[in-house]
């Protein structure tokens, strides 16, 4: 009879764990993404349509808008409670989130998906700086080049080698911008914008800038600690070049009030020859408006060409973001290894970030893609290109240089609010907010007498020949009314003098 009830129990509780397992096994496994290009969930879900093939195993994929991902994600990861199985998340979220043990390490299995297959730029995002575990696979690259209407720039005759520096670049907005071309719809063509205060790509649009010619947002000394370095001469000389499209006038002030997807709708409109973007507008040219693309738009009438960033002192370097995959930390399927696997496999890569536009990481995918003239401009400059710094507390920095970027374009934005002591202001109050967020002395930040002669010399003009014609037709127009304000007084009497005769003859006459 104990034999009996033994052999029973037994058997069910392996049928418990049997349908337990085929019930799990029968659940979807998610994927978080956000809306990178044009129609990503539906390409996505079907490439997932050969996992489930492959597997057995269904798959769900649920879109998180840009605007609401962090703090969904962050809530998921933190309590556990609805997250999903595999996530999307920007690299330069991996560090915050594996510091806080919300994501998992990779180590164990991580060589199944070869490390050497991705472009190094690439791999360095997958972990924290200085540590050696891996939390995540890297899955498309968002790298930002100078991006020109062709139609326009051929109009001009501006070649991509006219564009090479920074004085071509601005040669090249000087002539578009004097043309003052009007299209049919009314909208004036401008050489070039960028969006203003409060949008969250201001430190990605300042820093190509800021890079190329040696700068950076931080830096470490000599003890290996991170510290703020907006007050060095070669970030704060890739600054001033930024801020004298503005200054200059070269960009009009009222692109400050605009966002990104504002100004990019501007330059899918044919309304600017060059911006600053993600790649993903290149490959939307091709992909037709009924499928999220811009091809029967007027930029994709006219085309894009991908131009380097302007060389500087350190050359041409653009700014590098993207996306990784990871797995929650609390996450217990196992099958969630396979689905990761599974998403960043060469095949899969290609097909996905052919839809939205992006760089995949795979070195065999872009050799591939090399063999298309704009996307081989793109991967030339991976070679040269930087991400930020793989730290934790990057996540809060970026926001203080959001702050700290939109206080100087309101400045800029208003000249009655503008100096460079009020400059001078914004940049040391922000140096000691970022040192404190890194815990580091603020100890030797240059005076605002070392900022005001730096300042001075960073920002000593070159004298350009259609600015020396207007001062010159400016100062004739001086002349002529001053000399004319000197003529006024005897005018004014011979006047008076005229008036009074007129008025006499006519009394006489009555």
């Amino acid at each position: 009879m104990f034999n009996y009830l033994k052999k029973t129990v037994t058997a069910t509780i392996m049928a418990m764990v049997t349908s337990t397992a085929v019930w799990a096994a029968n659940q979807p496994l998610t994927v978080w993404i956000m809306p990178n290009g044009a129609t990503p969930q539906e390409k996505l879900e079907q490439r997932l349509e050969q996992f489930t093939k492959k597997t057995g195993i269904p798959t769900k994929v649920q879109v998180l808008d840009w605007g609401e991902a962090w703090n969904r994600i962050s809530q998921a990861l933190a309590t556990g409670q609805d997250a999903p199985d595999v996530l999307q998340l920007g690299t330069t979220w991996i560090p915050y989130f594996a510091s806080r043990n919300e994501i998992k390490p990779l180590n164990d299995w991580i060589n199944e998906v070869d490390p050497s297959r991705f472009v190094s730029v690439s791999w360095n995002t997958t972990h924290i700086d200085g540590d050696t575990t891996i939390y995540s696979v890297p899955w498309f690259i968002d790298i930002r080049p100078i991006l020109a209407n062709k139609r326009i720039l051929k109009e001009h005759n501006i070649s991509k080698n006219d564009l090479a520096t920074y004085d071509g670049f601005v040669k090249a907005i000087r002539e578009v911008n004097a043309a003052k071309e009007v299209q049919d719809d009314g909208a004036t063509i401008r050489g070039y914008a960028f969006p203003g205060k409060s949008d969250w790509n201001i430190p990605h649009n300042f820093a190509p800038w800021i890079w190329s010619n040696g700068g950076s947002f931080i830096e470490k000394d000599n003890n290996g600690k991170w510290h703020a370095n907006i007050l060095s001469k070669e970030t704060l000389h890739g600054i001033s070049l930024y801020l004298n499209f503005i200054l200059d006038s070269l960009v009009q002030t009222e692109a400050l009030q605009a966002n990104t997807a504002q100004i990019a709708q501007q330059f899918n409109n044919s309304e600017l020859a060059f911006i600053i973007s993600t790649s993903e507008i290149v490959m939307q040219t091709r992909i037709h408006g009924t499928q999220g693309g811009l091809s029967n738009a007027r930029i994709g009438t006219d085309s894009v060409m991908v131009v380097p960033i302007p060389r500087g002192s350190a050359g041409s370097v653009s700014f590098i973001g993207g996306s990784n995959l990871a797995i929650p930390a609390k996450n217990e399927r196992k099958e969630a290894k396979a689905l990761l696997k599974f998403l960043v496999e060469d095949e899969n890569q290609d097909a996905y970030t052919k839809q939205i536009g992006f760089l995949p990481t795979s070195k065999k995918v872009l050799e591939k893609w090399s063999e298309d003239e704009d996307y081989r401009e793109l991967i030339n400059a991976l070679a040269t290109g930087k991400t930020y710094v793989a730290i934790p507390e990057w996540g809060d920095l970026e926001q203080l240089f959001v702050a700290m970027f939109s206080s100087v374009w309101e400045q800029v934005e208003i000249p009655s609010l503008y100096s460079e002591e009020k400059l001078y202001d914004v940049f040391k109050q922000y140096t000691i907010e970022i040192d404190r967020k890194l815990n580091y002395p603020s100890n030797n930040i240059m005076t605002q007498a070392e900022f005001m002669n730096l300042w001075g010399k960073l920002n000593k003009k070159k004298e350009d020949p259609s600015t020396t014609a207007t001062a010159d037709t400016n100062t004739a127009e001086n002349n002529i009314v001053n000399d004319n304000l000197k003529k006024a007084p005897l005018v004014f009497i011979v006047m008076i003098a005229l008036g009074f005769a007129f008025n006499f003859r006519r009394k006489t006459k009555r």
